[in-house]
C-alpha cells in the first residue's frame, strides 16, 4: 500500500470509529503527507546530505565529492557519494542550479530522473559547450553542482479511444508550437 493510501485509510478509520475530537485526530493522521522519508547511504560520513539553501526553497542542493573528466565521452562526471532508496511511488528529479547559467557547461539529461528502484551512486553529468573550455570547468569538489526534488509519481493507465472526436475540445485545440503566444 502506498503512503497516501495508508495515511488516508488511517484517517478514515479514525473517523469511522468515532474517536473523540475526530477532526484533530484525522488532521494529525494526515500529517505524514507533508513529508517524504528517503533512505540515504553516504560512502563517507563526511559527505554532506542534500540541503535547502533557504527556507521555502523547492529543491535541495547536492554537493560534489569528486569530479572526473571522461575523455571518451567529452563530459565531466561529478560524484556525490550518495545512494538513495525512495519510497514506493516516488521519484527524484535532478535539475541544474540557476547559477549554472553563468557557465558554458550544461547538465546532461536535465532534468534527470532517479527511479525508486535505483541504488547506485547519484552522478551528475556535465557537457562543456566548447571542448576548448574543458580545462575551466566551473565546479570543484565541495561545490553545489545540482539540485534535487523528490515527488510522488502517478502510475499512468491509458484509456484508449477510437477517434479523435472522443477527446474533449479545448481552447488551444490542435494549435502547435507557439500557438498560445510567445
Amino acid at each position: 500500500m502506498s503512503k497516501i493510501q495508508e495515511t488516508i485509510a488511517t484517517a478514515i478509520y479514525s473517523a469511522i470509529n468515532g474517536y473523540n475530537d475526530s477532526y484533530t485526530k484525522i488532521y494529525n493522521s494526515l500529517e505524514p503527507l507533508n513529508y517524504c522519508t528517503v533512505k540515504v547511504y553516504r560512502e563517507s560520513k563526511d559527505i554532506k546530505l542534500p540541503s535547502y539553501a533557504k527556507e521555502g526553497d523547492a529543491c535541495m542542493d547536492v554537493v560534489a565529492t569528486s569530479i572526473e573528466w571522461d575523455s571518451n565521452r567529452n563530459r565531466f562526471i561529478c560524484h556525490t557519494g550518495l545512494h538513495f532508496e525512495l519510497p514506493e511511488d516516488y521519484e527524484m528529479e535532478l535539475r541544474p542550479r540557476s547559477s549554472n547559467t553563468k557557465f558554458r557547461v550544461i547538465m546532461a539529461n536535465a532534468p534527470g530522473t532517479l527511479d525508486s528502484g535505483y541504488r547506485g551512486e547519484l552522478l551528475v553529468i556535465f557537457t562543456p559547450l566548447d571542448l576548448e573550455d574543458k580545462d575551466s570547468f566551473p565546479y570543484k569538489e565541495g561545490d553545489r553542482v545540482c539540485q534535487l526534488l523528490v515527488r510522488r509519481r502517478e502510475k499512468i493507465i491509458w484509456e484508449k479511444v477510437n477517434s479523435l472526436e472522443e477527446l474533449s475540445n479545448s481552447e488551444r485545440g490542435k494549435g502547435g508550437f507557439g500557438s498560445s503566444g510567445k
